[in-house]
């Protein structure tokens, strides 16, 4: 049975105002010596803020305003159960009441303790522990969302009683994935974050959390790419073959623009496009020719492609004879080439319906972020490109 002690209330707390009492919840701290259990510690936070955002009479801070406050008061390493820290925190945020706390997990057993601030008066309203089994672990964080209600003094209506009965997942792993992915957004690492939360959703389909946190991030990166873009296409206009710092240009586009990304790649394959139609080859830049380097991969993704063949031999002779001094032409053409005459082997009909088959099922199953749907989506232009180095090469 999950018990919580009688809370030790300091001061009563006033009479709900017309207006909404701000609250913010700090992040809790990991009291239990191991740091696998950090994302937690985001993870309790976001869940507490979620259930008391369905009451009318609070006002939560949202938690990223929570992050620029940790960062500004250079808190974000403190420990938030220290009333100095948490009432420093609280002002910062012009929150009225602060929810500061620290978690211990040992075992199968999980205690969350924690402490309701009134931050005017610089009072502690009450302090709280909630323990029981890690697995009722949903449990305890309702308990400790009644304790915090109870002692503010707020009326439920019955709506909002159900919504506070309900959770966003009963799955425990997947809320720590959802924590990790939440840690690792506010660390800076969107990629990583926004696989943690398509794994949350693996585990919960149902998990609306990581669904919204996922959906999140794919407009970021449908922004951040759309930037991209205008910037290579801006860059791309004023290439100047004469000017000297031509090669480093070249460079730059080729190395910044991913194969992954349908749009990135296009701009990559046209600039190679450009640069093979101008005979235009210039010299690698520290070392490493860059030109050279996009298009043999692009003609290397094309070795079980039949209608290639003839012309990926061809592509390799044309980089070796514009690198002629360069060892990277000739070392990654024999990959290539070694790729090759394990394909020709076959029957070129039924390789052509493998080529065609896989495009066909990539493109009806596979997630449409996935890097192969980019090359599909290029394949036509890539053809004609790898055609292209095949044609300056002369007989």
């Amino acid at each position: 049975m999950l018990r919580s002690l009688v809370a030790l209330v300091l001061l009563g707390a006033p009479a709900l105002a017309d207006k909404p009492l701000s609250v913010a919840v700090a992040y809790f701290d990991n009291n239990s010596g191991d740091a696998t259990l950090d994302p937690l510690s985001r993870g309790l936070a976001d869940m507490l803020i979620t259930d008391l955002s369905n009451v009318q009479a609070l006002q939560l801070v949202e938690r990223e305003k929570l992050n620029l406050a940790l960062d500004e008061l250079k808190l974000s390493k403190t420990k938030f159960i220290d009333p100095k820290n948490a009432l420093k925190l609280g002002r910062g945020l012009a929150a009225r009441y602060l929810l500061v706390g620290g978690y211990v997990v040992s075992a199968d057993t999980m205690r969350l303790d924690a402490r309701l601030f009134d931050v005017p008066a610089s009072k502690v309203l009450f302090s709280e522990k909630v323990e029981g089994k890690k697995d009722e672990f949903f449990a305890l964080e309702k308990e400790l969302v009644e304790l915090l209600i109870k002692a503010l003094d707020v009326k439920l209506e019955r709506a909002e009683k159900t919504k506070l009965r309900s959770n966003p997942t009963e799955s425990f792993d997947a809320f720590s994935r959802y924590a990790a992915g939440l840690s690792a957004k506010d660390a800076g690492d969107e990629v990583k974050a926004r696989a943690l939360f398509e794994s949350a959703l693996a585990a919960d389909p149902s998990y609306r959390a990581a669904k919204t946190a996922t959906e999140r991030l794919a407009v970021i990166f449908k922004r951040d790419d759309a930037a991209k873009v205008q910037s290579a296409d801006a860059l791309r206009k004023d290439l100047d073959p004469k000017a000297k710092d031509f090669p480093q240009k070249v460079s730059a586009l080729l190395s910044g623009l991913q194969e992954g990304k349908p749009d990135e790649l296009k701009r990559k394959v046209e600039l190679l496009t450009w640069l093979a139609e101008n005979d235009l080859t210039p010299p690698g830049v520290n070392g490493l020719p860059a030109v050279a380097m996009a298009g043999l991969q692009v003609v290397y993704r094309h070795t079980e492609d039949p209608t290639q063949w003839d012309n990926i031999p061809k592509a390799c002779e044309y980089f070796i004879a514009r690198y002629p001094t360069d060892d990277y032409p000739r070392s990654y053409c024999r990959s290539v080439l070694m790729s090759l005459k394990a394909e020709v082997k076959g029957d070129r009909a039924e390789a052509m319906r493998a080529w065609d088959q896989e495009r066909e099922d990539d493109l009806k199953n596979l997630d449409p972020d996935d890097w192969r749907i980019s090359l599909h989506k290029n394949e036509a232009a890539m053809r004609k490109l790898i055609s292209l180095y095949a044609s300056k090469v002369k007989p």
